[in-house]
């Protein structure tokens, strides 16, 4: 049995199908998992979800997926315009997208390893203890999770120790990260780079190229 672990797809679908491919996987004999992020801005968010639950692949929520539910939570009334326009960037797989999302995650604790989408919360060594939010966006820390992406911080990883390895995505301008007890996955597919994932068997890095650009990685 081999295991490969996905990072983001953002709706990628084509791509991950080719690294899938580039894999080998075998039905019934191999694992797949994923980072979360699987949904927006890409091309085919619907379509890569339904893969992932055609091919059995286990997805942790992502902040993607964590606002979409959040929006789905809200009486029509109460949606604002940014939710909106978010529901509008999915068009007309939204609804079903939710019905396919709502119960993935927060983590995935495996033997060998542990999925996150983002980052552990520093200072915590329960994961029931820590902010969902923390889980599914930190990128930096600032000793009170008060701003999680501010590039004057260091980095959660250098501020966390685990009894294994932590697997993550969502930090495409980080790119890939591979160090003792972590492994940063999300190598920006969806802005025209790499989609990446992990075998922990082989200690592995598999990756395709992006077919194209889709979205702007933008730096604030």
């Amino acid at each position: 049995m081999r295991t490969l672990i996905i990072g983001d797809v953002h709706g990628c679908k084509d791509e991950l199908e080719d690294l899938i491919s580039k894999f080998a996987f075998v039905r019934g004999k191999d694992r797949l998992f994923q980072t979360g992020d699987m949904i927006n801005r890409g091309p085919d968010s619907l379509g890569a979800v339904e893969l992932g639950k055609r091919l059995g692949i286990r997805s942790v929520l992502g902040n993607h997926e964590s606002r979409l539910i959040r929006i789905f939570s809200k009486p029509d009334t109460k949606r604002t315009v940014k939710d909106l326009f978010y529901l509008e960037r999915l068009g007309s797989s939204a609804e079903a997208l939710y019905q396919l999302v709502k119960e993935w995650p927060l983590w995935i604790d495996e033997p060998d390893f542990l999925l996150i989408h983002a980052g552990l919360e520093p200072g915590k060594d329960r994961l029931e203890e820590m902010s969902s939010k923390i889980i599914t966006t930190i990128r930096t820390w600032d000793g009170y999770g008060d701003n999680l992406d501010n590039p004057a911080d260091p980095a959660w990883f250098d501020c966390v120790s685990w009894v294994k390895t932590v697997v993550f995505g969502h930090w495409a301008l980080g790119g890939l990260v591979i160090r003792e007890g972590f492994r940063g996955i999300d190598t920006g597919c969806v802005y025209g780079k790499m989609l990446s994932a992990w075998c922990p068997e082989e200690n592995h890095i598999y990756q395709v190229n992006a077919r194209r650009e889709y979205s702007r990685l933008e730096i604030l």
